[in-house]
């Protein structure tokens, strides 16, 4: 793993001192901001890469059926990969959640930091509120996939689970 994202020792220190001026509490800001985007990166690049090898496994275990083993392996694999599938997905929804929080925290200590000092507004690429709000909006849009991918991996394994049985009775 990289420890670009955590904060450098001298950041660190000087806020453990309890003296940090206000530049090296925006260093801080930011460099726990980027940590903890870089946890939400990875939570999510295990999650898809994770999904992907469970559906080249179902698609290969639907396709699969042989002779020998007949219909009861169709019956039994997919609706597995799927049951995995869907816990996995579960299981990544809180942690990219909490992630999510964090960094919102973080943002609103650096926001109330900028309020405090406007000498700051130069490090920032919104200066005043309606700049602010704006950008906290493209924000949100632009982690829509993050929060909403394990639901719709929860969906698709609900219907992958079903899949075999509705063939198998059809």
């Amino acid at each position: 793993m990289d420890d670009t994202a955590s904060p450098s020792p001298d950041t660190t220190q000087i806020v453990a001192q309890g003296h940090p001026t206000d530049n090296e509490l925006l260093a801080f800001y930011r460099s726990e901001i980027r940590f903890e985007t870089e946890i939400v990166n990875g939570r999510l690049q295990a999650l898809l890469g994770s999904q992907a090898f469970l559906v080249i496994a179902y698609a290969t275990a639907m396709t699969g059926s042989t002779k020998r083993w007949g219909d009861s392996m169709v019956l039994l694999l997919p609706p597995l990969f799927s049951l995995l599938g869907f816990v996995l997905a579960l299981m990544a929804l809180p942690g990219i959640r909490a992630a999510y929080a964090a960094i919102g925290k973080w943002e609103g200590k650096q926001r109330h930091l900028h309020t405090r000092s406007p000498d700051l507004t130069d490090f920032t690429l919104a200066p005043n509120e309606d700049e602010t709000r704006d950008m906290m909006r493209r924000a949100q849009r632009g982690a829509l996939f993050a929060h909403q991918a394990p639901f719709i991996f929860i969906v698709a394994w609900a219907i992958f689970g079903i899949i075999p049985f509705y063939l198998y009775l059809k």
